[in-house]
């Protein structure tokens, strides 16, 4: 601004009537309004007076000019502008800057969280992931279960057949002739097996009475005395009986359990005095047709007894991959946690004798699984565990429920079967009257 001002110095110097203005202006300041009207300036003095103030207005309407293109030109274009810019542009960064920093600190915030819920569900997994003892217990001694339930009902179809062969008179069977043979065959076994010498009015030293041991009974081993009659002492308080073991055939089980089943059921076979000839007669059909029906029905009756039979009978407690499959020892170790001495176990459970690997039967093991384990302190104690393992104890129990539960329902339909089938047979008679009648 000053070196403009400087380079107008010397137009300013031109006006030689300058000074006389400024005294003329101080002149007017000064002396009152009346005297300055009774003033009359010459006419050169007003004429460079005018010329001065059109040179000074005209001056400064250059300088404006001037500074208003230095402003917008110079200081804001070249000045003010760029550094603006710069202003923005440092402003900018310190956001961006911050924002990163800002950033950073969610980032920091997410990553701290993110961390915690992995270790929490780390902590969780170590915590719930580990199987306690007791819960491993119930799959060791459930993993033989299917197999052992399996034998049960073939052994059970088994002895059905067995006893249905029995009453048609299959070939090799006792009563394949007739009730004779039937009855022979069972007498013969009677006296070489079940005979007690002291049944019958037994009385010491006194002839004629009991069962003559010269005469009649040649049994040898006293605990199979009256066994084909006995159900208490051979199925009842028995927990595993061997009706189908690998040690031999005709094992004392096998040959008692089915003398047993002939004196409940089908005492008398039926007969055999039909020939083919016969049947195929116009009033014979009819006759074998009603005797095929007396089968079927003591079958019916028969089944309860053949499926107890079969869920006592030797199932598996051995596994399939030999030795270290054995789940046996597992489920003694329950009973001798109990009391029971080790030596006793297999006699607890009925076990025959000679067995390297013994294997319970379906219903032993249900028992040990459903009654044993809940007599055991320590299966309350074990239940103070983490909460995972004490949900999986229950699923396990609740598994086991379940197979109890089937294993009654299955026990209540052959019930009915077994009502109906004695309904029918009370109400045949009634039927037939009727039928009579109609005719």
């Amino acid at each position: 601004m000053g070196q403009i001002f400087s380079k107008k110095r010397s137009k300013i110097l031109k006006f030689k009537a300058l000074p006389m203005l400024f005294f003329g202006v101080l002149f007017m300041s000064i002396t009152p309004n009346s005297a300055w009207a009774a003033c009359t300036l010459p006419s050169s003095i007003v004429r460079e007076h005018n010329d001065g103030r059109e040179d000074i207005a005209q001056f400064m309407a250059e300088q404006f000019d001037e500074h208003r293109e230095w402003l917008t030109g110079t200081f804001v274009g070249e000045a003010l502008v760029p550094a603006l810019q710069l202003f923005a542009e440092q402003m900018s960064a310190v956001a961006a800057h911050q924002t990163m920093i800002i950033g950073t600190f969610f980032d920091a915030k997410h990553q701290l969280e993110t961390q915690r819920l992995f270790q929490e569900l780390q902590v969780e997994a170590h915590r719930d992931y580990q199987p306690s003892t007791s819960f491993c217990a119930f799959g060791t001694n459930v993993r033989s279960l299917a197999h052992s339930e399996n034998a049960a009902r073939y052994n059970a179809v088994v002895m059905g057949q067995r006893q249905l062969a029995r009453h048609l008179g299959r070939k090799n069977m006792g009563a394949a002739k007739d009730a004779t043979t039937d009855v022979k065959s069972r007498w013969e076994q009677f006296v070489n097996i079940y005979c007690d010498p002291q049944d019958n009015n037994w009385r010491e030293g006194v002839d004629n009475t009991g069962l003559d041991e010269d005469i009649i009974c040649n049994a040898d081993d006293s605990y199979r005395v009256n066994l084909d009659i006995d159900y208490t002492r051979l199925i009842e308080n028995r927990r595993t009986i061997d009706v189908s073991g690998p040690l031999n055939e005709g094992y004392p089980d096998e040959i008692d359990t089915q003398a047993l089943g002939n004196n409940l059921y089908g005492h008398n076979v039926l007969f055999r005095n039909l020939s083919p000839s016969q049947i195929t007669e116009d009033d014979k059909p009819g006759l074998y047709m009603a005797l095929r029906s007396i089968a079927a029905k003591r079958n019916v009756a028969e089944n309860s007894y053949n499926t107890i039979v079969g869920m006592k009978s030797l199932g598996s407690t051995s596994g399939m991959y030999g030795p270290s499959g054995d789940t046996y020892r597992f489920m003694g170790n329950i009973l001798t946690e109990l009391g029971i001495p080790e030596e006793d176990v297999d006699e607890y459970l009925g076990l025959p004798e000679g067995y390297a690997r013994p294997n319970f039967s379906y219903f032993a093991q249900l028992e040990i699984l459903t009654k044993k384990i809940y007599q055991n302190p320590d299966f309350y104690a074990n239940l103070y565990d983490k909460p995972a393992n004490v949900k999986r104890v229950g699923a396990a129990l609740k598994g086991i429920e379940l197979m109890l539960d089937r294993a009654i329902y299955e026990s209540q339909l052959r019930q009915e079967m077994s009502m109906s089938v004695l309904l029918s047979s009370k109400l045949g008679e009634r039927f037939f009257d009727i039928d009579k009648e109609l005719k």
